[in-house]
């Protein structure tokens, strides 16, 4: 009898996308992107804005699998800056790093779907920008 068999198990897209984007914006010398932060949440409460600022925010909007071996996922960045020019910039940028990634760590290739737009958010009144992407990745077989 032979062991258990490897099977495919999602991964957290959007972490793997945290993961690689945040490194990127850190090492980038653009003003806008300086002591920027990446996450998957904002400050809670009344308000609900962003503990500090500028402030990336990565959401799923959608996810499918094509079993065993591809998910797609549509990603919303979403940048509250101090300016809606400077939100627009720092979420073009982090879609740009995003989309140059091909191959790295089962990123199988990113395509912009909207955006960048800005608006100001509709709870802080805070400049924002966003945009959203659809990212392909690798379903690794875990053990």
């Amino acid at each position: 009898m032979t062991g258990p068999a490897t099977i495919p198990v999602p991964v957290d897209v959007v972490e793997l996308v945290l993961g690689l984007l945040r490194p990127l914006l850190a090492a980038r010398p653009e003003p806008v992107l300086s002591g920027i932060k990446a996450g998957t949440e904002t400050g809670h409460g009344p308000q609900g804005g962003p503990q500090s600022l500028p402030w990336l925010r990565l959401t799923e909007e959608g996810h499918t699998w094509r079993w065993p071996a591809v998910q797609r996922v549509v990603l919303r960045l979403t940048c509250w800056h101090r300016t809606d020019h400077d939100a627009k910039a720092a979420v073009g940028l982090a879609l740009a790093l995003l989309c140059s990634l091909r191959g790295t760590r089962g990123l199988l290739d990113a395509e912009p779907i909207v955006g960048p737009i800005a608006a100001p958010d509709p709870h802080t009144r805070k400049p924002l920008a966003m945009a959203t992407v659809a990212v392909r990745v690798r379903t690794p077989a875990r053990p």
